[in-house]
């Protein structure tokens, strides 16, 4: 970890690695829009990562990204969660590539791209306790 001078901030931050390799806020909207009941299963599983966030003390105000949005994202919490939690781990290596199989069959390969793309443009979090 690196100590930087965030442009938003007068004190230093410690940059941490939880840049996201797609975005997600982008492919639910689609998911939504395609599948009535995309919402409801991923609402389920989103309930179960929040959850997790809360008891694990994950606050995404902690960090400092390039697009603001991304303190709305699941992805945010879930890639913090994964660096705290190893029971988030476990659960995750199970749930996780299931939920991508079935988003995965409700979007196009140049949507996944878009995203992919998106994701690298808004990377570079930040972590402002230290």
């Amino acid at each position: 970890m690196t100590q930087i001078q965030s442009p938003t901030s007068p004190t230093p931050v410690t940059q941490t690695n939880l840049v996201c390799k797609l975005c997600t806020i982008r492919l639910e909207a689609l998911c939504y829009r395609r599948a009535w009941w995309f919402r409801i299963f991923r609402e389920i599983l989103a309930t179960g990562v929040r959850l997790f966030a809360f008891f694990g003390r994950i606050r995404p105000q902690r960090y400092v990204t390039r697009s603001p949005g991304c303190h709305q994202c699941l992805r945010f919490q879930k890639n913090a969660l994964k660096e705290q939690s190893m029971l988030f781990r476990r659960l995750d290596a199970h749930m996780n590539p299931f939920f991508n199989r079935v988003r995965d069959n409700l979007l196009t390969e140049p949507e996944k791209e878009e995203a992919r793309r998106h994701a690298a443009a808004a990377g570079n979090v930040e972590d402002k306790t230290n």
